[in-house]
Order: structure tokens, then C-alpha cells, then sequence
């Protein structure tokens, strides 16, 4: 069994959720052809607000009463050495408390008219985030931010105009990271808001 989940979420400066979609998939492969009129039992837990989808070819009938993924047709197999797509699922929400981590931004105007921000991200639930991107989209007309990144790697995309911070891994061994930057012409509300994914 292998899951994906990939999570996009969408903050405003103040921290608000904008927008939160999570997207899953549950592909199975069997490695032994003996072993492919299998069911696989599979927990939830509390998913409120998800929605879930099988295969066509999965038994939907077993799936909802039971939690249990097997073959509408019992006699067939599952395919042998390729992985098959069996579960998907999705959730589309703007509630605060779902999105894993928080990310607080502290804009300020210097005197020479260059915004200087610090921001910080910090694991809320207890899970692991691998592969986090954030977004911080700059106004037209800024020059490359000076950046100072404590965690991952910052880097600047003149054609998207916006600076990219990528964090390999958000885990409980490394639950809050910091990014500083300051840019010329361009204020707090230039730069929000902040799109972030994993």
C-alpha cells in the first residue's frame, strides 16, 4: 500500500485561512499473484467534511458499511506488479484548525522605505510534512529580496516574482523554522497573501 496526500492552503498576512484543500490517494500493488483476491481493512478515524471515492472496480457497498476494499467482482484479482489507484479522497475548507501548521508574519517599513519581514512556521498537529512550499508573492515593480533562512532554502523567482520557501521536512524533530527577508519597493500589503503547500 502506498498513500499521497497533498496539502495547499492558502493564508492571509494576519494568519486567516483563505482556503485549505487536502487531496489523497491509496494505490495498492500486489506483489504475489497468489495474493490478489485480498481486502484491505482501512481506518479512518475522524474525517469530517471529507469526501471519499473507490475505484469503480472496488465493491462500494463493502466499503461504506464495513471499511473494507475488495473487488466488486470476488472472483477477479487484483492486477499482479502494477500499482492501482483504490481510494481517493478530498476535503475543501477555510476552518483554521485543519490546516497542519501555523505561519505568523511580521511585516515593518524601515525608514529608507524597505519592508522587512520575519516569519516563522510552527507544527500545530502531530504529523509530518514533507516537501512544504510557501509562497510569499511580491507587488510589480520590487527589486530581489535580501533573504536570511534559518530553515530550508529561500529562493527568488524574478519571472513569478515571488520568493519560494522550500522546507524538506516538518516533523516533530523540527517543528518551526524562521525566514527573514527585506525588499525595496514594497509594503506589507504588496506581499500577502501567502499560498503554502506539501
Amino acid at each position: 500500500l502506498n498513500v499521497e496526500e497533498k496539502v495547499v492552503a492558502t493564508l492571509g498576512r494576519d494568519g486567516g485561512v483563505q482556503g485549505l484543500e487536502v487531496k489523497g490517494d491509496l494505490q495498492l500493488m500486489v506483489s504475489d499473484p497468489n495474493s490478489g483476491k485480498m481486502t484491505v481493512a482501512v481506518s479512518f478515524g475522524t474525517n469530517a467534511g471529507f469526501q471519499f471515492k473507490t475505484h469503480p472496480n472496488i465493491n462500494k457497498q463493502l466499503f461504506a458499511e464495513q471499511s473494507v476494499l475488495g473487488l466488486k467482482d470476488a472472483s477477479r484479482s487484483f492486477p499482479p506488479g502494477n500499482a492501482l489507484g483504490v481510494l481517493k479522497w478530498r476535503l475543501q475548507t477555510t476552518e483554521a484548525n485543519m490546516v497542519p501548521l501555523t505561519v505568523n508574519c511580521w511585516p515593518s517599513m524601515a525608514g529608507d522605505g524597505t519592508c522587512e519581514v520575519s516569519m516563522e512556521y510552527e507544527l500545530v498537529r502531530q504529523m509530518e510534512l514533507q516537501g512544504v512550499t510557501m509562497t510569499i508573492p511580491f507587488p510589480p515593480g520590487c527589486d530581489a529580496p535580501r533573504v536570511t533562512c534559518e530553515d530550508g532554502e529561500a529562493t527568488y523567482s524574478a519571472r513569478n516574482n515571488a520568493l519560494v520557501w522550500a522546507i524538506p521536512l516538518i516533523s516533530k524533530s523540527n517543528p518551526s523554522g524562521t525566514l527573514e527577508f527585506s525588499v525595496a519597493g514594497g509594503g506589507p500589503r504588496g506581499l500577502f497573501s501567502l499560498p503554502l503547500g506539501s
